[in-house]
């Protein structure tokens, strides 16, 4: 389980509080990081654990726990590759919306294709508990063998007796923000990416039925192996004494 230095925990304050400020977020995240010192893991974690107070409300009020009954938009590599960094080793935490995410900086790659098809098959199994009324999975057709993927996906989705289209598209979040346009309301979609989430929030002010977002990850990893105490950002900023911000 990934457990953060007292320094992480601290850049986590400052660079919320700057962020809150509206200052960039690249330059933000090098100031902190340079302040604290943070080695290049922690960085990674802090830009993808960390949002701003109101993004990461917004974000969190349409996690959900369950997409049952639901039609549900799937990230594929996105959610694959969250449940392959947790079996690798590499860290994985809860961000400041209410999301799992990881540090795992794969960047596409698959070294261990062994891992990545077990991160399939126990992502497709909690897929297929959480009950969803048909699955659409997309998977970003420049990473090598992605048509297989999204076909070995399908396969494990229809074998545990969903409903099930997975396809190997140029860019997921594309063609996953396009899906929304027409998808029914209360549609679900299992992404950790703040871009499709920002998206997801836009719909649910223009359209009846409230989307969700459905963290597939954390429901497949916390099916196989328990529940689990993640380092949770949204709780270190939001307890009673946060972190103080930079004098």
């Amino acid at each position: 389980m990934y457990a953060a230095t007292a320094s992480l925990v601290s850049a986590a304050g400052d660079y919320r509080w700057l962020l809150d400020q509206g200052y960039p977020q690249t330059a933000s995240l090098k100031l902190v990081g340079d302040r604290h010192r943070l080695e290049r893991d922690e960085r990674l974690v802090l830009f993808r654990g960390v949002s701003a107070a109101a993004a990461s409300a917004s974000r969190r009020a349409l996690v959900s726990d369950t997409a049952r009954g639901r039609t549900l938009l799937v990230d594929g590599y996105n959610q694959a590759f969250a449940v392959m960094h947790y079996l690798a080793g590499r860290p994985v935490f809860l961000s400041s919306d209410g999301l799992l995410r990881d540090a795992g900086a794969s960047h596409g790659r698959i070294s261990d294709r062994a891992l990545f098809s077990r991160s399939l098959a126990i992502l497709a199994g909690a897929i297929a508990a959480a009950c969803p009324s048909d699955v659409t999975a997309c998977f970003d057709s420049p990473v090598p063998f992605s048509a297989d993927h999204a076909r070995e996906f399908e396969r494990e989705l229809r074998a545990a007796g969903l409903e099930a289209t997975c396809l190997a598209v140029r860019s997921a979040d594309a063609a996953l923000i396009a899906a929304l346009e027409t998808a029914a309301p209360g549609t679900s979609v299992a992404s950790a990416d703040s871009v499709i989430a920002d998206a997801l929030i836009v719909r649910a002010s223009a359209a009846g039925g409230r989307p969700v977002v459905f963290d597939a990850a954390r429901f497949a990893i916390e099916r196989e192996f328990g529940q689990r105490t993640w380092l949770d950002f949204g709780a270190v900023l939001d307890r009673p004494d946060p972190p103080p911000p930079c004098p």
